[in-house]
């Protein structure tokens, strides 16, 4: 993912449920930037009460391995408090997270700026496709 491709979504605004491309949701930023620029599919998930548990509990499924280092187009779990927030890395300017936050919308964050926005831990996820599972 290009610089250039990383500014067509910063300052989309956050929207509950959103899957762009006019607006996202954390997931749903994820799940487009996988499709479109890495080739994942990532699965769809409802929005709704127990949302924020179903990021969490995704990203811990079969399908994910957790990697000690990030790099570019791992999926990222970002933690400060009992919510999960989930994002994408890209070693892009020193390496940060492109993510979309309620009452900010897409913003990039690098690994500097994730600690003053309240996430103190991150856990970094490579994602398995299966040959059936891949994009054209």
């Amino acid at each position: 993912m290009t610089p250039a491709a990383v500014n067509g979504y910063i300052g989309l605004p956050w929207r509950a449920g959103a899957v762009g491309p006019d607006a996202f949701n954390c997931w749903g930023l994820l799940q487009v930037v996988q499709r479109d620029h890495f080739g994942v599919a990532l699965p769809d998930l409802s929005l709704g009460d127990a949302a924020r548990q179903a990021y969490a509990a995704h990203m811990h499924a079969r399908d994910w391995e957790v990697v000690p280092a990030p790099f570019h187009g791992a999926g990222v779990l970002l933690r400060g408090g009992d919510d999960p927030h989930v994002g994408v890395w890209l070693d892009i300017d020193g390496g940060g997270v492109l993510h979309a936050m309620q009452g900010r919308g897409v913003i990039w964050t690098p690994r500097a700026g994730l600690r003053l926005l309240g996430f103190s831990r991150l856990q970094y996820y490579r994602f398995h496709n299966g040959p059936s599972d891949r994009l054209p």
